[in-house]
């Protein structure tokens, strides 16, 4: 047996999975009749150039989903009314590119959806509508059209999984410089934002043992940043119906321009995208369990396999016990405050005042 053969055989089932999620497995079925599919059909552009680099470096595309419905005021409304609130999270941010501590999860619980477009409009507030294929089966209609455009113009693109996470954003609002473990894409739709993307897999813009802990869920995904990176920077102002898209775990930023921003980030999966996460998941254990430092990122041979199987074990015994990081709630939502957001204990003491 070779080694692919081994990964393949120890990890099958996570090989296996398909592109769209089985219906059980939906947060919600919520599917209107007729709407069953997207109502446009999704148009995808890339050059033969970029379609052959594809994941390999910084791209930019065309598509036309800023003409879609699905997108409207009056759609996200409705989609924010009845999307299961427990996916959606509400940030709120400051202005310092280095103070990720600025970053604050607001709660929502009884904003109406026309109140949340409000409290966007006029605040500082970053909507994660996360998981968006699964709430409405139009959502995961439209992403399977896309992804099967790129795999159609990206030699070798073959993705065994996708998902996507609607944006809605205020003016000016920014996205700290961070670093996801899934490979990425980025499909504006309304407004203009800005995005910077800086050299993936390379330590003097991401600590590999910083990334070991984003595979491993243990931290937030922002990352120290300095201005001096900027020099290294790809930087895209992104208009309506243009997508973008960089190499896996490549460090980026985004901040809004002059007005509303409606985005769709789409993650997608493939075997060697599943095996990097593999191989530094492992390599963390060995750091944080064993005291193993500088361990190979290196991908192939028999050392990546044997570590990952190793790793495997121990996590199926109980040996590497994991702390998922999560934002804590310091924030309300209200549409009528600066930001659009109160502190709950400004909220808590209001309240007790009315007692």
């Amino acid at each position: 047996m070779n080694l692919s053969e081994l990964k393949a055989s120890f990890f099958g089932h996570g090989w296996k999975r398909l592109a769209s999620p089985p219906a059980e497995r939906f947060v919600t079925d919520r599917i209107t009749p007729g709407k069953e599919r997207p109502l446009l059909t999704p148009v995808v552009q890339m050059s033969p150039s970029d379609g052959a680099d594809f994941g390999q470096r910084p791209l930019l595309g065309t598509h036309n989903l800023h003409q879609s419905e699905l997108f409207t005021d009056a759609a996200l409304i409705d989609l924010l009314d009845h999307f299961p609130r427990q996916h959606l999270y509400a940030l709120t941010m400051g202005h310092d590119l280095a103070c990720t501590d600025d970053n604050r999860l607001a709660l929502h619980d009884g904003v109406s959806g026309a109140e949340l477009l409000r409290a966007v409009r006029n605040g500082r507030l970053w909507l994660n509508i996360t998981r968006v294929d699964r709430a409405d089966a139009r959502y995961r209609a439209l992403i399977d059209q896309l992804y099967a455009q790129l795999a159609a113009q990206a030699p070798g693109f073959s993705p065994v999984a996708s998902q996507g996470t609607l944006l809605v954003s205020s003016p000016h609002a920014l996205v700290y410089y961070h670093a996801d473990g899934p490979a990425s894409a980025l499909w504006h739709i309304r407004g203009r934002k800005r995005i910077w993307i800086y050299p993936a897999l390379d330590e003097r813009y991401v600590r590999r043992e910083l990334l070991e802990d984003i595979f491993a869920d243990v931290r937030h995904e922002y990352l120290p940043y300095d201005k001096a990176y900027d020099r290294a920077a790809v930087v895209y102002d992104l208009e309506p119906g243009q997508w973008a898209t960089w190499p896996q775990n490549a460090p980026h930023r985004v901040t809004n321009l002059d007005s509303v921003n409606v985005s769709l980030s789409t993650e997608h999966f493939t075997r060697q995208g599943r095996w990097r996460a593999r191989v530094y998941t492992a390599n963390r254990f060995f750091r944080t369990r064993l005291g193993l430092r500088n361990l190979s990122a290196r991908e192939s041979g028999p050392a990546a396999v044997v570590k990952a199987v190793v790793h495997r074990l121990a996590s199926k015994a109980g040996l590497d016990p994991l702390r998922i990081k999560r934002h804590v709630a310091s924030m309300r939502v209200d549409a009528d405050a600066p930001g659009g957001v109160v502190a709950l204990e400004a909220t808590s003491s209001s309240a007790k005042g009315s007692d």
